[in-house]
């Protein structure tokens, strides 16, 4: 197997890594750390029967996290794929799951596991989760070692979940299990074992990997609330976006006055914008032709995101938009699974 053991650690910043900004101040505000003053606290590696090799790239707190920083740690991995069994992110957990759906998208024909993990404790503090977290995903990442399965897909191992990145959801800014699956089962368990759950990883792919290298930037996100108003959106559509996410009520429901559903027509019809709806609830996909409030947008030329997360559907306009493909396209792709992102469209 090429690169049988090791494991490229591509450290991006985030919790897991942060000491206190001012070193003379131990309450002063947490900023990302360089990983040789943190190599204290990581001697449980040198036990490990796999091979971790540091690869840092500027760190960031990953609310500064952008889609030309995704398609940096794309390249990074394409580059260096043949001479490793798998990588390793060290990531914020703000925008883990934006990074995780994006790499899933420019990973192509993925056939090694890319695990995404941090923490919500820093690895410097006695009592952490970063540690736990940190050799479990280096174990995934290096099946071969402890006689797994590979998992050749994006995924974020948290606590003692191993999750489809393009499916997974922050969900706790404090708990230890900070991420959850909410329309997909888990990938895997850890406890003192790791289960791997076979039935709902991605087989390996057939073909070689190719990295997507263009993202469209001009996509945004819209959160309805009682009482939006339409000029609102036109004014939003006029920005120049390419693509926008219309997170709705329940089963992909919104207002049906004239003036509301005029400016989404408008955005449609006049802006050629592609609208993706998803739901706002936790768990659940839409259904827009279930009740007159989602017909409306269905009629309209609105796209049903079906059970995509708000992240995924974000994402996955802005690969499907930077390749290039025309508007009508773009909406047939986006009700189309990828790489396991969404279940079947029931409209």
């Amino acid at each position: 197997m090429s690169g049988a053991g090791k494991v490229l650690l591509i450290y991006t910043g985030g919790t897991v890594g942060m000491l206190p900004s001012d070193g003379a101040n131990p309450e002063s505000p947490l900023a990302p750390a360089a990983w040789e003053r943190l190599s204290g606290f990581t001697s449980a590696l040198d036990t490990l029967d796999v091979e971790p090799v540091m690869y840092p790239l500027p760190l960031i707190d990953s609310s500064n996290m952008t889609p030309g920083y995704w398609l940096d740690l794309a390249r990074v991995i394409g580059d260096n794929y043949a001479g490793f069994e798998g990588f390793v992110i060290l990531h914020g957990t703000d925008t883990m799951s934006f990074t995780a759906t994006a790499l899933s998208f420019l990973l192509e024909n993925l056939g090694k596991p890319v695990i995404l993990t941090g923490s919500q404790i820093p690895l410097s503090e006695p009592r952490n989760d970063a540690l736990q977290n940190l050799v479990t995903s280096l174990m995934i990442a290096a099946p071969s070692a402890r006689a797994l399965a590979p998992v050749p897909e994006v995924c974020i191992l948290f606590h003692d979940v191993l999750l489809r990145g393009n499916r997974a959801r922050k969900v706790s800014a404090s708990a230890y299990n900070g991420f959850a699956s909410p329309n997909y089962g888990a990938l895997g368990w850890v406890g003192t074992h790791i289960e791997l759950n076979a039935k709902l990883i991605r087989p390996l792919p057939e073909r070689a990997l190719h990295v997507h290298e263009r993202l469209e930037d001009k996509v945004v996100t819209i959160e309805l609330f009682p009482g939006i108003k339409a000029d609102i959106l036109r004014r939003i559509f006029d920005t120049g976006v390419r693509g926008v996410v219309l997170r709705t009520f329940g089963a992909g429901n919104a207002p049906t006055d004239k003036e509301f559903l005029q400016a989404v027509e408008y955005g449609i019809r006049e802006r050629e914008l592609v609208i993706v709806n998803v739901t706002q609830c936790g768990e659940g996909a839409v259904a827009m032709g279930r009740y007159e409030t989602g017909a409306g947008l269905l009629a309209l030329g609105v796209v049903s995101g079906a059970d995509m997360t708000p992240e995924a559907a974000l994402v996955k306009l802005q690969f499907l938009l930077g390749r290039g493909d025309d508007p009508d396209t773009v909406k047939q792709m986006m009700q189309r699974n990828l790489r396991g992102e969404l279940s079947p469209v029931k409209d």
